[in-house]
């Protein structure tokens, strides 16, 4: 296949494969940094990517340009990238991890690009990790929601009773990908992480946190969280300060603590904050977060 290229195919049997895209799916990119810092503290190795040019508008899903430390200008294309990891025990289930960028264009033909891989490298089960944008307050645990393609996923997974989505609406390619895989066979699995949408912030290294814990389930080693959860305190004790004066979002967020502890559906009038306020809210905080943070998350850093 033109679009998709293996540098290597690798000998994967019993294989999970965790999938994150950056756009709609993504907020606050805990979803796409979750899967960065899993390749990374794995050690994942890179076999397979999907060539863009068919799949995105570039004057909506731009390419981006950067100096490299030689001086040399480089353009970077939107990916989807594949990575392959064995455990040392044999006994034990193989991951595969992608991570891309929601495509644009040819939602079915990606999804066979992605099928292609999945059966080259005998996958068992997906697990989609995601972010949304929801009236959850920052000063609770974050939450993740979990569903599955079916109530006994089987094998090392049949322990988990978790039921389908009940969400209806406009939809992603995660929910692309689940029907396709579903349809040949394939198990699917959906984390979303919910991030408090007052606080549209970039990065929210809680949000991956919790993603990262919740995928744990699916990765047969323990991912070393310890440096992430030192940037989630700080990213809470940041967030705490650029709030100290901001009586009327307090009040909003002491709301959302009820309607979080009650676990009880508020009417939107119960817990709102005027638009107005809400923009000038976060861009307040973005900026007081860029000023009181001089190094990037631990999720960041590219993986090859």
């Amino acid at each position: 296949m033109a679009e998709l290229e293996y540098f290597e195919r690798p000998q994967l049997k019993r294989t999970v494969l965790i999938t994150a895209f950056a756009g709609w799916p993504d907020a606050s990119e805990a979803a796409t940094r979750a899967a960065r810092y899993i390749v990374r503290n794995l050690g994942a190795s890179r076999f397979a990517a999907i060539d863009p040019e068919e799949f995105y508008v570039y004057t909506e899903q731009r390419p981006i340009v950067s100096t490299t430390r030689s001086g040399t200008r480089r353009i970077s294309w939107p990916k989807n990238r594949f990575y392959a990891w064995r455990p040392e025990d044999p006994s034990k289930h193989d991951v595969v991890i992608m991570i891309g960028a929601e495509p644009q264009l040819r939602w079915k033909r990606f999804s066979e690009l992605v099928l292609d891989v999945v059966n080259t490298c005998n996958v068992e089960l997906m697990v989609t990790l995601g972010a949304l944008l929801d009236g959850v307050p920052h000063t609770r645990p974050a939450r993740v929601t979990t569903s599955a393609s079916s109530t006994n996923l089987g094998g090392d997974f049949s322990d988990i009773r978790w039921g389908p989505s009940r969400y209806e609406g406009p939809t992603g390619i995660t929910s692309i990908l689940t029907d396709s895989l579903t349809r040949h066979g394939i198990e699917c699995v959906a984390l979303w992480g919910h991030a408090p949408h007052y606080l549209q912030v970039r990065p929210n290294p809680v949000v991956t946190l919790a993603l990262i814990q919740a995928a744990q389930r699916f990765i047969p080693q323990m991912i070393d969280v310890e440096r992430l959860e030192k940037r989630a305190k700080e990213f809470d004790s940041t967030v705490a300060r650029a709030l100290e004066d901001q009586d009327q979002v307090r009040g909003y967020v002491s709301q959302l603590e009820q309607k979080y502890d009650s676990d009880t559906e508020a009417e939107e009038e119960d817990a709102a904050i005027p638009e107005d306020d809400a923009e000038s809210l976060v861009a307040d905080v973005e900026e007081f977060l860029r000023r009181s943070s001089d190094r990037p998350d631990d999720g960041d850093p590219p993986v090859g």
